[in-house]
């Protein structure tokens, strides 16, 4: 763990490295005062969802702390097929969990209740990893991609409250989700971006997905334990 960084909004940022399978992996974790919870946003490779920097910052104002990891080493992102392997990736999460497990067990971190947060490629590894560990998140956020491709065993096991958001006018995407979803026994809900954000990439549909994301997490996640 390196030397925390502390910014003017009183939010303390470390960075992290998770040892997983021979590979160090690059993570960095952002704690308000007195945060309430804790989101990891796990991305993989060279983040596609850019506004995840944003995303941490409208969760930080409502309180929550961030976790942003990614799960691939800058060499193994070169290559396509390394961002479809959910079952390495979702590994490589779950490892990063048993890290902030451990930090919570030694007191390095405070005992806060965790969320989980992906997109694309990272929508199945978020649902895998909530499954596996289904005593330790207590929501999950998923933002596009394919939920099913985290396999059936996983989506029957999920109880963790699950949000899937798709785009305005990604038909096949929603109804796989939809199709997806009936499996899950637990609370879970799908959200289309509504017709008035201009585009999928505007400001209007960041600002839709971040308020949504953060409801959700405020919504599902349970107080942190006073100390």
């Amino acid at each position: 763990m390196s030397e925390a960084r502390t910014s003017a909004d009183a939010a303390a940022t470390t960075s992290l490295a998770i040892d997983s399978g021979g590979v160090r992996l690059h993570a960095e974790l952002t704690l308000p005062a007195r945060p309430s919870a804790l989101v990891v946003l796990a991305h993989a490779g060279p983040n596609p969802e850019a506004r995840d920097d944003a995303l941490a910052v409208v969760l930080r104002h409502a309180g929550i702390g961030t976790l942003r990891c990614d799960l691939l080493t800058s060499s193994e992102a070169r290559f396509a097929d390394n961002h479809h392997q959910v079952s390495l990736l979702a590994s490589r999460l779950l490892d990063g969990l048993t890290l902030l497990r451990q930090q919570i067990l030694l007191e390095e971190l405070p005992t806060l209740p965790i969320g989980l947060c992906g997109a694309g490629d990272c929508s199945p590894v978020v649902v895998r990893a909530a499954a596996v560990r289904d005593r330790d998140i207590f929501a999950a956020v998923c933002r596009g991609g394919l939920i099913d491709l985290a396999g059936m065993l996983y989506l029957q096991t999920l109880v963790s409250p699950l949000l899937v958001l798709v785009g305005e006018g990604e038909q096949r995407l929603e109804a796989s989700n939809r199709r997806a979803l009936r499996e899950l026994a637990g609370r879970k809900e799908l959200k289309r971006l509504p017709a008035s954000a201009d585009a999928p990439d505007s400001a209007a549909a960041f600002e839709w997905v971040a308020r949504e994301t953060a409801r959700w997490f405020v919504d599902h996640l349970p107080a942190a334990p006073s100390s």
